[in-house]
């Protein structure tokens, strides 16, 4: 959802996701860690 939209009714799964933003996988991942290591974000704890 933080990377696509809060308001997001249809979701992907993380390989998808990737090829939709035409990005690899683990760089979904490591920004997934990011937010996660940061504390700030709600989405992502």
């Amino acid at each position: 959802m933080k990377l696509v939209s809060r308001n997001a009714d249809r979701f992907l799964c993380m390989t998808c996701l990737a090829k939709q933003l035409d990005c690899s996988r683990e760089a979904l991942e490591e920004r997934v860690r990011y937010y996660r290591e940061s504390g700030n974000c709600v989405l992502f704890r």
